[in-house]
């Protein structure tokens, strides 16, 4: 049995829009790490899990959803797009959404 804990619906369709357009992202992680890759599919397993597949300089990053906290869609321009956030880190984490 895994303990991955699926997303919102709608914050899955924000990756999902994402992997259409091959959006650049700033990606945070749960354990604290950020980087930026570009946004390429969703894959679920036989187990229900769920994961974003990201282009990043240092190859294919493959991250389940539920260790995402927030995504920033990165503009062509450098200019940062909304931050949506998917996991809520503690009680100060308020920004949620787009």
């Amino acid at each position: 049995m895994t303990d991955y804990r699926p997303i919102a619906c709608d914050l899955h369709d924000v990756l999902e829009i994402a992997c259409l357009h091959r959006a650049l992202l700033q990606v945070e992680l749960t354990d604290g790490r950020t980087f930026v890759a570009r946004a390429r599919t969703t894959l679920s397993t036989p187990g229900k899990e769920e994961f974003l597949l990201l282009d990043a300089d240092d190859g294919e990053q493959r991250i389940r959803l539920d260790h995402l906290l927030a995504v920033t869609m990165l503009g062509a321009d450098g200019l940062r797009g909304p931050r949506t956030v998917l996991a809520v880190s503690g009680p100060n984490e308020a920004e949620r959404g787009l």
